[in-house]
C-alpha cells in the first residue's frame, strides 16, 4: 500500500527527518540572542558612564552603562577595573580614618575610631615620677607587635605651661636603622634622656627612655611644631618609638603603671587620655 505525501513517514524520509530537527533550533535562535545581549548589558552596567556626572548629566536616554555606584552594584559581577577601583577607594578610606585627629573630626567621631584603635592595639602603661622628681610623669604604650611609643602623660607638669622648643639629644638625632627590620638602632636605658623640652616661663624638663630597648625613630615634627607635645601627645606628638627585647617584655609591663592604676594615682579624667 502506498503512502500519500501528506503521510509521508520522517523516519523513512531524511528530508522529512532532517526538517523536524531543525524547527527546534529555528525557535531558539531568538531567545539565544536577548540571553547574550542581556549578558552584554548586564556586563556594561560594571561599567561607569563618562557623562553622568558632569552638570547636565547624561544626554542619551537609553545609556546602558551605570550612572553612579549603585547601579554598579546593582549589575552583577565586577569587570577587573571596578574590582581595582572600589579596592583602591576602600584602602585610601581605611588610611583616611586611620590618621584622624581630634582636631580633624567631631569628638564623638574621635573617640570612636581613634580612641578605639589605641585601646584594641595599644597596651597603655606609664611612669610616674620619674628619677623621682614629682609630676614628670610619660607613657609607654607598647603595641601588639611589641614594639613601644613614648610620650608626655598627661599628668606630667609641662601641660600646665607652654612648650616652646624640644630638643633631642645629638645621639639620638644620630640614629641610623638599616634593613626591613630596623637594626643598628641606639640602645636605651630607663635613665637614657631622649629630649630636653624648654617651657614659656624657663624650666626645662627631661624625657626619658623609661624602658630599655633600641631606638627605632624619634618624633622630628617636634622641631618644627614643639606644641604638638601636649596638644596631641598620643599621636602627632609622641617622642620616639623603642623595641625592646621580648625577653624583657613582662618586667617592663610589671615596672611600669596601668592605666586605671595611674588615672586613681593623678586623679584625671579619662577624656584626658584621648
Amino acid at each position: 500500500m502506498e503512502a500519500s505525501g501528506s503521510d509521508s513517514n520522517p523516519i523513512l524520509d531524511p528530508t522529512a527527518a532532517s526538517e523536524a530537527q531543525d524547527a527546534p533550533n529555528e525557535a531558539e535562535k531568538p531567545l539565544g540572542r536577548k540571553r547574550r545581549r542581556d549578558r552584554k548589558l548586564a556586563l556594561k552596567k560594571t561599567q561607569l558612564c563618562r557623562h553622568f556626572d558632569k552638570p547636565g548629566g547624561c544626554p542619551f536616554p537609553d545609556c546602558v552603562y551605570a550612572h553612579g555606584k549603585d547601579e554598579m552594584l546593582d549589575g552583577g559581577a565586577f569587570t577587573v577595573v571596578a574590582q581595582r577601583k572600589l579596592i583602591r577607594d576602600q584602602g585610601e578610606k581605611r588610611q583616611a580614618d586611620k590618621f584622624v585627629h581630634k582636631d580633624d573630626a567631631t569628638v564623638v567621631d574621635y573617640v570612636a575610631r581613634t580612641g578605639s584603635m589605641v585601646d584594641r592595639y595599644y597596651t597603655r602603661m606609664y611612669a610616674a615620677d620619674i628619677m623621682d622628681k614629682p609630676l614628670e610623669d610619660q607613657f609607654v604604650n607598647m603595641h601588639s607587635n611589641r614594639l613601644c611609643v613614648v610620650g608626655a602623660a598627661p599628668g606630667h607638669a609641662i601641660f600646665s605651661h607652654t612648650v616652646e622648643s624640644v630638643a633631642f639629644e645629638s645621639s639620638v638625632m644620630d640614629n641610623k636603622v638599616t634593613g626591613k627590620k630596623k637594626k643598628g638602632g641606639v640602645w636605651l636605658n630607663p635613665d637614657t634622656v631622649l629630649c630636653r623640652v624648654t617651657c614659656s616661663n624657663g624650666e626645662i624638663y627631661a624625657f626619658r627612655s623609661c624602658i630599655r630597648g633600641a631606638l627605632i625613630e624619634f618624633n622630628d615634627k617636634l622641631a618644627a611644631d614643639p606644641t604638638l607635645l601636649t596638644r596631641k601627645p598620643f599621636t602627632e606628638g609622641y617622642l620616639a618609638i623603642v623595641r625592646p627585647k621580648p625577653v624583657e617584655i613582662a618586667e617592663i609591663q610589671a615596672s611600669l603603671l596601668t592605666q586605671d592604676d595611674y588615672m586613681d594615682t593623678r586623679g584625671l579624667p579619662r577624656s584626658r587620655f584621648q
